[in-house]
């Protein structure tokens, strides 16, 4: 459940950072961009979570789907929701949005995966 707090924390962080960078470096920091891929890493992120948490006190073998299902989900919101910005026209299709958005979404993969294991890792409850 940390997890859920987590992913927009080290997001936002890491790309602040990578903002920080850009801006030392000289490099156009295209800030709309940045704040749409971030918004659709975390919101993936975030929904990725949601099968792993409605299944965490099921079996081992249930827990283990939920989490692949976890990893499958944020993919393919991941590229719902960034197709839908780009066919919207609210960033051009050949800006650093796929740049901000590559590096948003590995890292929001890795500490969702990270959350994941942390669910599907524990014993079930069992009832007396």
């Amino acid at each position: 459940m940390k997890t859920l707090i987590l992913i927009p924390i080290v997001v936002a962080s890491a790309l602040a950072a990578a903002a920080g960078l850009c801006r030392l470096a000289g490099v156009p920091l295209h800030g709309r961009d940045l704040l749409l891929a971030a918004g659709v890493a975390v919101v993936a992120a975030e929904a990725g979570m949601i099968p792993a948490i409605l299944l965490r006190r099921s079996d081992p073998e249930l827990r283990a789907q939920a989490a692949l299902g976890g990893t499958v989900v944020h993919m393919l919101l991941t590229i719902l929701i960034a197709t839908a910005v780009m066919v919207a026209r609210v960033v051009e299709p050949a800006t650093p949005f796929v740049v901000w958005l590559t590096g948003a979404y590995w890292l929001s993969l890795g500490l969702l995966v990270w959350g994941l294991i942390g669910l599907a890792a524990r014993q079930p409850v069992k009832a007396k």
